[in-house]
């Protein structure tokens, strides 16, 4: 009995005695950003150095009052007092070196220049942790050197024993009192930004409590809890992230990734994941750019194009307009001739993580992804339906869902492709549409699995693709399917009987990766390389001539051809190339080499 008091009191005395110095402190309209302001568990405080310079050589000691087993050290640099845009303002760490007890137990510790938590494992026992600051990142605004916060065994088992006392205070009559007045204020706060976002002191509260926990827990740490410890007792304040979720305001960024800071595991990624969402929506808010270039380019605003590498299917109507697939804004584009967008189908712009039966990071879309009738998830393709008046479309989209559209873009019919095969993203495009002229039915194709539909939705055929996964389908006029595998083309019947090739590398050449193909208004087939060639055909497999059209290599290009003039879709963008004048100039070049040189050699004779 009498050891165990000697040790409760040989404890409570190691706790008195912990302090916390430094090389200097910095000192302005805010008051003095003291050393123990690194230790007192908040990440919207910390200890500030105030010498000459940008804090090389600044040093911060941590006596935690007793020898102690640290198995980890961790930082938060630089000033997180407002998140991201605080953090560049000061001057922060960039290489440590860390001392136990005077012992260097970590030279030359290197620390990447962003906003996070550095927990780097020191395996050491001692009293006094020192930090030196060998080199630092300088502040944009202020040179002098900011540390938000320092704790020891941060995701260590003395994280649990550090705050015993914290959790016997919660769990207690007047904690509990506490608790139930603190989520009276969350919710009335709450309330009041929804109801007025120009208040900005509601969420101000909100901000704070989601980063450095409730109020009434930050007044009991320093002495519920040593130093060192703080740090893990504080607890981001849940309800008030779920408010802040809640209220979608963007501003309230700064105190989800302060407690994106104290989380470990699964919250923590959720945390992160919270942030992503708010960027977003910070980015639809501001309502983007309004003079986007003609033709595209990358973005979600109306004539923006987000393919995120995969391939933008591309046709044009009898009256030029270009339609596009615009896979990651979740929507279809019609341009006109102009490069202008025209009207866009799909639902409104929001964020979204959609993408091909999955999820990827969260981003502002140009519609929001949607399986409600007239939306889509990442259409695939887009396809041109001939009609007497007017001409209709058809879309496919990542989930297989096939939708015609009238020329006024309302719904006609949708149904889903039955397939046992999933469109993945970033493999060239699985999944394609097209319209056969001669059988007057629609033919999808998902990864190896046709099927003919009529316009009415029912199944007329289904066949397997003998060759695989094409990476281009076509229909010609002929009523034969062409499709695209690698370095040629082969020939079907609309049966699925497979005729052969008909176009090689004999003919499009070498050093290319991808190819499409296409046919024109007279339905002769055209094909286009990455390589920035385009191939037109007297008939299938009789090559006519080729040109020429882009300087650089494309990526992923998809195409359609009209009276001769290349729409091509690569990077987020639509070149339009007249790719019949190039073929003139260059045969009207060489006719007047063909003279020049037949001039050379009558001068020749002549002399």
């Amino acid at each position: 009995m009498l050891s165990m008091l000697l040790a409760i009191a040989l404890s409570n005395d190691a706790f008195a005695a912990g302090k916390v110095t430094s090389s200097s402190v910095r000192e302005d309209s805010d008051g003095k950003h003291t050393a123990d302001l690194a230790t007192d568990g908040l990440l919207s405080t910390g200890w500030a150095e105030g010498e000459i310079g940008a804090g090389s050589g600044a040093w911060l000691e941590v006596d935690l009052g007793a020898s102690t087993k640290i198995d980890e050290l961790s930082i938060w640099p630089g000033n997180l007092t407002k998140g991201v845009d605080s953090f560049k303002e000061y001057s922060r760490p960039r290489t440590l070196k860390i001392s136990v007890d005077g012992k260097v137990v970590k030279d030359e510790v290197r620390i990447q220049d962003e906003v996070q938590r550095f927990d780097l494992p020191i395996d050491a026992t001692g009293k006094v942790v020192r930090i030196d600051v060998v080199d630092v990142y300088d502040g944009g605004v202020f040179p002098d050197l900011y540390l938000s916060e320092v704790a020891v065994n941060f995701t260590e088992g003395e994280r649990l024993k550090a705050v015993e006392k914290v959790d016997a205070f919660r769990a207690g009559k007047e904690g509990a009192k506490l608790a139930a007045d603190f989520e009276t204020q969350v919710l009335e706060a709450y309330q009041k930004h929804k109801e007025n976002p120009d208040d900005m002191d509601s969420l101000a509260f909100l901000i704070a409590a989601a980063a450095n926990g409730p109020d009434y827990l930050q007044k009991r740490i320093t002495t519920l809890v040593p130093v060192g410890y703080r740090a893990q007792a504080i607890v981001p304040d849940q309800k008030s992230i779920d408010a802040i979720r809640k209220l979608r305001d963007p501003n309230g960024i700064p105190g989800i990734q302060m407690a994106a800071l104290r989380a470990l595991g699964k919250q923590q990624k959720d945390m992160r994941e919270l942030i992503e969402i708010f960027e977003a929506y910070a980015e639809l808010r501001g309502g983007g750019r309004r003079n986007i270039k003609a033709w595209g380019e990358t973005g979600w605003e109306v004539g923006a194009i987000q393919g995120f590498g995969e391939p933008v299917a591309v046709e044009i109507d009898r009256y030029g307009d270009v339609y596009v697939a615009d896979p990651g804004n979740n929507r279809v584009q019609r341009f006109n001739s102009e490069g202008v967008s025209l009207k866009q189908w799909g639902v409104p712009a929001n964020v979204t993580n959609q993408w091909f039966g999955s999820t990827r990071k969260w981003y502002v879309g140009g519609s929001e992804a949607s399986s409600e009738s007239g939306g889509f998830i990442n259409p695939v393709d887009v396809e041109i339906i001939p009609g007497k008046d007017t001409d209709t479309y058809a879309v496919l989209d990542s989930h297989a869902r096939v939708q015609i559209f009238d020329g006024e873009g309302r719904v006609k019919i949708g149904w889903t492709v039955r397939c046992d095969h999933e469109l993945e993203p970033k493999v060239g495009g699985e999944g394609y549409l097209t319209w056969n002229p001669q059988k007057k039915d629609l033919v999808a194709i998902v990864g190896d699995t046709a099927v003919t539909y009529t316009l009415d939705s029912e199944e007329v055929q289904r066949w397997t693709v003998q060759d695989g996964t094409p990476n281009a389908v076509q229909a010609g006029s002929d009523g034969r399917l062409y499709m695209a595998f690698g370095n040629k083309i082969v020939a079907y019947n609309a049966d699925g009987f497979r005729y052969g090739v008909v176009v090689d590398n004999k003919i499009l050449g070498e050093g290319f990766e991808d190819l499409d193909i296409t046919v024109d208004e007279a339905g002769r087939l055209w094909a286009l390389t990455d390589t920035g060639y385009v191939f037109n055909f007297k008939k299938p497999g009789k090559l006519d001539w080729k040109v020429q059209v882009s300087d650089f290599p494309l990526e992923r290009p998809r195409f359609a051809i009209s009276q001769g003039m290349a729409f091509i879709t690569d990077r987020d963008r639509i070149l339009h190339v007249d790719a019949l004048q190039r073929h003139v100039d260059e045969v009207d070049a060489k006719k007047g080499k063909s003279k020049s040189d037949e001039t050379d050699e009558t001068d020749g004779k002549s002399e």
